[in-house]
């Protein structure tokens, strides 16, 4: 058996295990598909020249506190059911990582079949999705606006113009973890026919604020993504949606923000809600990201970190956070320090978990006083992904 990079000439073979194992066609189509299995890193494990299991990395990046992170975005993690529980997911998860940190991708994503499954790999999920459906006739009233709303679409690219910049502000300075997204990706979203109808709210000074991407699915309103840089915007965007409601029958919709945001924005949120964990992350590079991460007050704390990490052994050990200097160090006699899983790390660094959290659900170990110090660096602001496209 050999594991080995999977050739230009051999991507019709990962087709052929993704359809097996998926049993379901690429929402892009397969022009789509195409681009990207010729973009991605492609590890396979070989038996002669049958391809028996396989792993794709996509070069991407995503913003963690305003910051810009590289990010090994993992897809079409298969083998043949012939050959499961025999390590070769393994084999490929801790290839794929360590190509990862030699690329200087600092985080990786996924999308999982089985949260336990890719905790094994150190993978932990980092943020809670909610999905709405809505009786027309229970579309709340938001009152009124100053601004208005108009349609755009990305036909003649001027719409993707316009949200791509306002999806860059709001990604930067809204949230943490959400994708950086350049043309291939917006690309890729007009593929799947997510951008063909587009809501733009411009306040009363005619600057764009917010913005929607939807379909009308015969008598479903479908919101694909609802994007606000003030609660004005978003209350605009949803007097929109409600001024459909002679024409459709209900309203789907995701990427419109956590169900605390829910319950804060309507007046009767009283309508069917989902709540999915249907992505994971983990820190790559332990170092690489500590370096990069933006602490509260980071000049004004000493901190230590001992982190746990089976998949990536480059991981684990002590590190010294020190101002903008980050080093791995002895253990120093009498500092406190925060004993933690690369799970449990990533998690509380994308502000999905608050250290106290992880200290009490066992996630990780720390006296008080090392507990209140990390409570005070690690910034209050939540993680989320819209790109579960």
């Amino acid at each position: 058996m050999e594991l080995r990079e999977i050739k230009d000439s051999e991507i019709g073979k990962i087709k052929e295990l993704r359809d097996y194992a998926f049993r379901f066609p690429a929402s892009g189509g397969e022009a789509d598909f195409q681009y990207w299995a010729e973009n991605a890193r492609r590890l396979g494990l070989f038996y002669g020249e049958y391809l028996l299991a396989q792993v794709l990395t996509y070069p991407l990046a995503v913003s963690i506190l305003g910051e810009r992170f590289s990010m090994g975005g993992v897809a079409y993690v298969a083998s043949f059911p012939e050959y499961r529980n025999a390590g070769l997911i393994r084999q490929l998860m801790e290839a794929s990582l360590e190509q990862m940190r030699d690329n200087g991708q600092i985080v990786s994503y996924l999308s999982p079949f089985s949260i336990p499954f890719y905790r094994k790999f150190g993978y932990e999920v980092f943020t809670e999705k909610v999905e709405l459906e809505i009786p027309a006739h229970a579309l709340p009233d938001m009152g009124t606006v100053p601004g208005r709303v108009m349609r755009m679409t990305s036909d003649d690219g001027t719409g993707i113009s316009v949200v791509r910049e306002l999806y860059n502000r709001f990604a930067l300075t809204k949230k943490s973890g959400m994708m950086m997204r350049d043309d291939a990706w917006w690309l890729r979203m007009a593929r799947r026919k997510y951008t063909k109808e587009i809501a733009v709210y411009c306040d009363m000074n005619g600057t764009t604020m917010g913005y929607m991407l939807f379909t009308l699915d015969h008598e479903v309103f479908k919101i694909h993504e609802l994007v606000a840089l003030n609660y004005e915007a978003e209350k605009g965007l949803w007097r929109f949606v409600s001024s459909h409601n002679m024409m459709v029958d209900r309203v789907v919709a995701k990427n419109v923000g956590s169900l605390r945001d829910i319950a804060l924005a309507f007046p009767s949120p009283d309508f069917q809600k989902r709540e999915i964990l249907d992505f994971m992350m983990r820190i790559v590079d332990v170092q690489a990201f500590l370096e990069k991460y933006r602490f509260v007050n980071r000049s004004e704390t000493v901190l230590y970190v001992e982190v746990e990490d089976e998949t990536a052994p480059w991981n684990e050990g002590l590190f010294e956070i020190r101002g903008s200097m980050v080093s791995r160090v002895e253990r120093p006699e009498g500092a406190g320090v925060l004993s933690i899983t690369i799970q449990g790390l990533g998690q509380m660094m994308m502000g999905f978990v608050r250290p106290r959290d992880l200290v009490y659900y066992e996630k990780a170990q720390a006296s008080e006083i090392t507990i209140e110090a990390w409570e005070k660096v690690i910034p209050h602001m939540r993680s989320d992904f819209y790109d579960a496209y």
